[in-house]
């Protein structure tokens, strides 16, 4: 594959039509190309094309017999989006064979909403760092946020949190709410959520604020395709688990995924054990992200998760 230069980059938008739709992250790279880097398997005459944005890799073009040189250009660790013509030879593209499917689905919002909701008494809704940032407060913590991922023409995709400990009060919904009115404010006109296909409760939000489903796809990663507890059937992220500590012995850190997994699965020992093997190997990852992580934070508590986050820190 050939890296092509920014001025060649309108040259292969045709190739996006479909994922430039879907995709925020397109988008922002087709538009400004010092976002991103495109490569393609002839600079003359493209016919295949590998689009990387702020929040993946994308694969356009019409697949060839001959795939290896995508699979070199591709990563362990990307998240990587390919069109549908893609799908039948995704096997013979990826570099690694613990890539899996995260199957997903795109909601749109169809017009402007009008839909406002409430703040509990004792929460305090407020404006985020960002100009479109909303946050929810509880005693001075932030408890929620609704964040914009991509923004670009008039076109935005969002991003939701609530802590665990106050989830089931609403708390996101007001959140998102309160983004989209200050985006619509500032010129946003459509608006988009992606998520999980696994994460329901993604979903009932955007579908309370009036977004409706317009796609679903699937993308690929060697990593757990949950976001939240439940998302996922508990054997499936014993099966998921199995799988990543198999690929450890290859890819160090597999094992990040492997304990995450273990995690979902209610199997927190063997969480730590992945834990613990990973900062061995040597994983040149962030201490922070293994005890802030979603999931793995839980293990905060594990004097072997500790100590393994403190070797992880004193070794950076």
């Amino acid at each position: 594959m050939f890296e092509l230069r920014p001025h060649g980059f309108a040259a292969i938008a045709p190739f996006y039509s479909e994922l430039r739709l879907r995709h925020g992250s397109v988008r922002a790279v087709l538009n400004d190309p010092s976002l991103g880097q495109v490569w393609v398997d002839d600079l003359s005459s493209p016919r295949q094309t590998i689009l990387r944005g702020p929040e993946g890799l994308y694969l356009a073009g019409h697949p060839s017999s001959n795939l290896g040189n995508q699979a070199e250009a591709i990563s362990d660790w990307d998240y990587v989006y390919p069109d549908e013509s893609w799908l039948p030879v995704i096997r013979d593209v990826l570099p690694n064979r613990f890539m899996i499917a995260h199957d997903r689905v795109r909601l749109i919002l169809k017009g402007t909403c009008e839909r406002f909701f409430a703040v509990p008494s004792s929460f305090e809704l407020s404006a985020g760092r960002q100009p479109m940032d909303v946050s929810i407060t509880h005693a001075d913590k932030i408890v929620s946020r609704c964040s914009v991922d991509m923004h670009v023409d008039g076109y935005a995709e969002f991003g939701v949190w609530t802590h665990p400990a106050y989830r089931g009060r609403g708390l996101a919904k007001i959140a998102a709410c309160g983004t989209i009115h200050r985006a619509g404010k500032q010129g946003v006109s459509a608006f988009a959520w992606h998520c999980h296909a696994s994460n329901t409760r993604s979903q009932k939000v955007a579908t309370a604020l009036g977004f409706e489903v317009a796609d679903r796809y699937q993308a690929f990663s060697a990593s757990v395709p949950a976001e939240n507890d439940g998302d996922l059937d508990s054997s499936y992220c014993r099966e998921l688990a199995a799988d990543f500590e198999t690929g450890a012995s290859e890819i160090v850190w597999l094992d990040f995924h492997a304990a995450v997994a273990w995690v979902l699965a209610g199997e927190h020992c063997k969480a730590v054990v992945a834990v613990e093997r990973l900062v061995e190997r040597g994983w040149k990852g962030r201490a922070e992200w293994l005890e802030h992580h979603w999931a793995l934070e839980r293990l905060n508590a594990h004097p072997v998760f500790r100590n393994a986050v403190k070797a992880r820190r004193d070794a950076s």
